[in-house]
Parts: structure tokens; C-alpha cells; sequence
């Protein structure tokens, strides 16, 4: 059970620019955020992108990444701007039997919240999408990303500022150097599955670069497709740099495991459970762990229960 953490670093690359304020949009109601919950995912069952692709109220989430209007924040826009495609990005990291889907729709702030499960093969994270109009369609205003412990919009902005700085100490570094360029590259080959070729470009970048917060996620999943030792030690080296960090319960399960304390990946699972409140593929972690403690009985209670509420999971009912 690897998770390969971090399927959605293409999301990183996505910026357009926008135009003047608009007045506030009216509330998206639940009975249009169930509407688009359902056709969001339908389209992922079906590989079809364009829904995805155009979900995403572009002008509100550049808006919220908050870039200053300067020549290396346009510059920086204009290249990430090819990774927009969310539909197909999702559609070319998921086998056949991927899956991203409903996990629970809530209100918060007067806003619609829909949580979505990307699960893959043992691959797992976990998408909290805002709602709005735009115009009379409902989008997508922002997503907070579990494995990144950050709304998507907040990482486009600590990428920016991260990269500026850099940008500002040393003139020699550009939006346009050889490693931004292979950004798009290492995904390809993590896709791929060619985890030893992709690690190799990324240890060609900088220091500075690999120490950012998104590559340190993408240098953890290339090493999930490694041996355990590398992985192992990419979980430790982001543990080191960004401590404590809401995004752990879900990168650590493994670590736990790997390291056989199975108690704490325990603890782990039931945390992440409240944090998301709560999902009843969980159980099947649960199953797993109580499993490896050659606790049975609970082993058997939590796939049991993992049955009534998901009768279709295979890895449940072959379990």
C-alpha cells in the first residue's frame, strides 16, 4: 500500500489573467451543487475531460492566489497556464479502475462544499471544492487539496513567492530555466510509472527549487515508486522541512507502516476520518491495520462495515 501522493502536481501549472471586479455572485443552492457533484462525476467515470477542464472559475482562482501585477508574476502565469486542464490531467493519472468520487457535500459560510476521493490502486487523496456562479454556471472557486494541506490557490501563491525569491537573489535564475521547463516532464514519466527516470531530472534541479513545498509532494510520490528506503526517506526529509503540517495523517500511513507501528497508522487513519468527516472508504484502512496487529475481530468489524456502506469496492469484498 504505497500512496502516491501527489497525482495533481499538473494542477501547480494552471494561471490565466483577469480583468476588473465583479459584484458578488449569488449563492450556489444544494440542489445545483448536487447537480454538479453528480455530472463532475460522471464525467471522470466516463474519461471524459471538457466538463473538468472548464470547471474552474479561472479569473476567481488567480484572483484568490492573490500575484502582484509585475513582469515575472505575468511571465510566471503565462507558463503555468498550460497545466489548466484539470479534466485531463485527472483522466491521464487514474488507471481503469481509478475512481473520483462524492465523498459528501456541505455548507460553509454560506458557500457549497463538495469533497471528492481520488483512489487509485492504494493511491489516495482527497479534493474539498468551493462553489460559485459565474454568470448562471456553477464553478469552481477554489480546492483545498488534502495531500497538500492547502488550498490550491495558496500553493500557486507560496509557488510564486518561493520562485520570485529565488528570482531576486540570483540573476541567473528565470521563469524560463531548464528545470521549469521539465516541470511538465517529471509528471509525464511519474504517469508513466518511470519513477527512476523522473527522480533523476529531479535531482538535477536546485536546492532551493527541490526544498519548495509542491516539489518536495512530487519528490515523495516518485519515491513511493521506489524502494522503501528512498521512500522513506523523502517522507522524512518533507517532515523535517515543513513540520506539522495538516497534510500528515495522509502522507505518514505509510510511513507508519513501513516503520511496523501500526498503532500510530491507526491513529493516522482516524484522524485524517475527523479531518474529513468522515469517509467510509476509511474502514478499509482501518481493516488494513487492525490486520497487520492481528487484531481479527476489529479487522473483521471494520470490513464488515466497509461492506454495508460500499458493497461494490473490490478490494473490500475480495478482501
Amino acid at each position: 500500500m504505497r500512496f502516491n501522493t501527489f497525482r495533481m502536481m499538473a494542477l501547480l501549472l494552471l494561471t490565466i489573467s483577469y480583468s476588473c471586479k465583479t459584484s458578488p455572485p449569488k449563492p450556489v443552492t444544494k440542489e445545483e451543487a448536487k447537480e454538479f457533484a453528480t455530472k463532475l462525476e460522471v464525467s471522470v467515470r466516463k474519461r471524459e475531460a471538457a466538463f473538468f477542464n472548464e470547471a474552474i472559475d479561472k479569473k476567481e482562482m488567480l484572483k484568490r492566489a492573490d500575484f502582484p501585477e509585475s513582469g515575472d508574476s505575468r511571465s510566471f502565469r503565462k507558463g503555468m497556464e498550460r497545466g489548466m486542464q484539470m479534466g485531463d490531467n485527472i483522466n491521464k493519472s487514474l488507471t481503469e479502475k481509478g475512481t473520483y468520487s462524492l465523498v459528501k457535500q456541505y455548507e460553509k459560510d454560506g458557500n457549497q462544499h463538495l469533497v471528492f476521493r481520488l483512489y487509485d490502486n492504494g493511491s489516495l487523496n482527497y479534493h474539498d471544492l468551493e462553489l460559485i456562479h459565474m454568470g448562471e454556471e456553477v464553478k469552481i472557486a477554489d480546492i483545498f487539496v488534502y495531500t497538500t494541506g492547502q488550498l490550491l490557490s495558496e500553493t500557486l501563491h507560496g509557488v510564486f513567492v518561493q520562485m520570485k525569491g529565488m528570482m531576486d537573489k540570483n540573476s541567473g535564475i528565470s521563469a524560463d530555466d531548464e528545470w521549469v521547463r521539465r516541470m511538465p516532464e517529471i509528471r509525464t514519466l511519474i504517469t508513466q510509472e518511470k519513477y527512476q527516470e523522473a527522480l533523476d531530472l529531479y535531482e538535477q534541479m536546485p536546492v532551493s527549487v527541490k526544498n519548495i513545498r509542491a516539489m518536495q509532494i512530487v519528490h515523495i510520490e516518485i519515491c513511493s515508486g521506489l524502494e522503501m528506503e528512498q521512500y522513506d526517506k523523502a517522507l522524512k526529509e518533507y517532515q523535517g522541512l515543513y513540520p506539522n503540517e495538516p497534510n500528515m495523517n495522509l502522507l505518514m500511513i505509510d510511513g507508519y507502516i513501513m516503520h511496523k507501528e501500526y498503532d500510530k497508522a491507526l491513529e493516522a487513519v482516524n484522524a485524517l476520518d475527523k479531518q474529513i468527516n468522515t469517509d467510509p472508504m476509511l474502514d478499509y484502512y482501518r481493516y488494513l491495520c487492525f490486520n497487520l496487529m492481528d487484531d481479527q475481530p476489529k479487522g473483521i468489524e471494520s470490513l464488515e462495515k466497509l461492506m454495508k456502506t460500499m458493497p461494490d469496492f473490490e478490494e473490500g469484498w475480495l478482501n
